[in-house]
C-alpha cells in the first residue's frame, strides 16, 4: 500500500492516520517505554528471587510477577504497534484530543474527580467484610468507571465497560481464591 500525499496539508495520509491512533504520551515518548520496562525488568527480579523459595511460599510472587511481565509486554507491544507521540506534538485537530474539549477535565485533573476516587476506595474497604469481594469489587468498578470516564456514555461503551468488570473482577477472583488459595472475605451480610 502506498501513502497518499494530501496536497491541502502537504502531509500523508497514512501518517495522520497513524498519528490520530497514536497514544499520547503523558511526559514523553521515552517515559512511556520506560516504565512498563521497569515494572518487566523488577518482576522478572521477583520471579528470579521465588527460585529461593519454598514451592508452596513462591506460588503467589511468581503468578503476580508473571502477570506483571505479561502486561509490561502487551503495554510495550502496544506502544509499539501504535507509535506515541509526545504531548506537544499531537495534531491540531481538536476532536482527536479529549483535553481540548471543554466539558473535559481531563487535561488539568479535577479536584471533585479525585474526591469520588478517594471516596470510592475508601468506600470499598470499608464495606468489603460486609459484602465481600465480589460484590463490593463489582460496585467499585462500577463507580470507579464512572468518575473516569469523562467522554459521553453511548449504550455500546457502557455494555462494554460493565462486561469488562465483570470479567476483570471474576478473574481475580478466581485467580485470588481458587488459583492462589487466598481467603476472601465473602461478607458478614450472606454468611450470618
Amino acid at each position: 500500500m502506498s501513502a497518499v500525499h494530501n496536497r491541502s496539508t502537504g502531509r500523508n495520509t497514512s501518517a495522520a492516520r497513524k498519528e490520530k491512533h497514536a497514544i499520547q504520551a503523558s511526559c514523553s515518548r521515552a517515559s512511556e517505554y520506560l516504565l512498563p520496562t521497569l515494572f518487566v525488568v523488577g518482576a522478572g527480579l521477583c520471579l528470579w528471587e521465588t527460585r529461593e523459595m519454598s514451592q508452596l511460599g513462591a506460588v503467589f510472587p511468581a503468578v503476580i510477577s508473571l502477570v506483571v511481565i505479561v502486561a509490561g509486554l502487551l503495554r510495550l507491544g502496544q506502544l509499539g504497534l501504535r507509535g506515541v507521540v509526545a504531548s506537544q506534538e499531537r495534531g491540531s485537530d481538536p476532536s482527536s484530543d479529549p483535553s481540548s474539549d471543554p466539558s473535559s477535565d481531563s487535561g488539568s485533573g479535577s479536584a471533585p474527580r479525585r474526591l469520588a476516587l478517594v471516596g470510592i476506595m475508601l468506600a470499598w474497604a470499608l464495606a468489603l467484610p460486609w459484602l465481600g469481594f465480589l460484590l463490593t469489587g463489582l460496585a467499585s468498578f462500577v463507580g470507579l468507571m464512572m468518575v473516569a470516564q469523562y467522554r459521553r456514555w453511548h449504550p455500546r461503551r457502557l455494555a462494554g465497560h460493565l462486561l469488562t468488570g465483570a470479567v476483570l473482577v471474576a478473574f481475580f477472583y478466581a485467580l485470588f481464591a481458587l488459583v492462589l488459595n487466598v481467603p476472601l472475605p465473602a461478607g458478614r451480610w450472606f454468611t450470618l
